[in-house]
């Protein structure tokens, strides 16, 4: 990975004078159908998988959930623990690390979230990092992922065809943006207990161990 590692770092950077403090004011205390998941069904640590600039951490802590977080990028881990102290609150732990290979123990969380991090891989890592994360998911615990949707904006930028459909874009970028029914290809045998749509029109899976 050490390619998409660049390449995330360098996104990152670029984009590091953003007010990211007011980008996650949104999701401060927010109310959604899946925190009110994770609390009927006791979850209390959780882990965020490619946090970005931390808006699902701070959507997490700050209803009071235990987060533990990290990315690819280690200029994004380092935001997302700026905008949670903005908002006086703390990560349980962070590290920079790849969604293929987290570093953490089997089980060590009761949910593990992923937003908007497996459409921007092809589908053969999309699907060695969703074994990853169930690894390091509790037994009975819960896997949240949210996959961008196609919009045929990306198609106008210089782009080669990968052979599973993924776009590799001149930059280094990969897109491969899920509708509802290859959405559901992708997790095939796993055990989806929740379906719904994310606040950008994402595909949204809870997923139970």
């Amino acid at each position: 990975m050490p390619n998409d590692r660049e390449y995330w770092e360098r996104c990152w950077k670029r984009d590091r004078d953003r007010d990211f403090f007011a980008c996650a004011k949104p999701y401060f205390r927010l109310s959604s159908p899946e925190i009110e998941f994770f609390r009927q069904r006791a979850v209390r640590t959780v882990c965020d998988a490619g946090c970005g600039f931390g808006a699902y951490c701070l959507a997490l802590a700050s209803n009071g959930f235990s987060v533990t977080a990290f990315d690819l990028s280690e200029t994004a881990v380092e935001i997302t623990g700026r905008v949670l102290e903005h908002y006086g609150l703390r990560l349980a732990g962070h590290r920079t690390a790849s969604v293929l290979d987290t570093g953490y123990p089997d089980g060590a969380f009761d949910a593990v979230v992923c937003f908007s991090v497996l459409d921007h891989m092809t589908v053969p890592d999309a699907r060695s990092a969703l074994r990853e994360l169930s690894r390091i998911t509790r037994p009975g615990g819960l896997l949240l992922l949210a996959l961008d949707t196609p919009d045929g904006d990306g198609l106008s930028t210089e782009h080669d065809l990968l052979p599973d459909g993924s776009i590799r874009y001149a930059d280094g970028g990969i897109s491969h943006p899920y509708d509802a029914r290859s959405a559901e290809r992708l997790l095939t045998g796993r055990r989806i207990v929740h379906r719904g749509t994310g606040p950008k029109g994402e595909n949204v899976f809870i997923v139970e161990k």
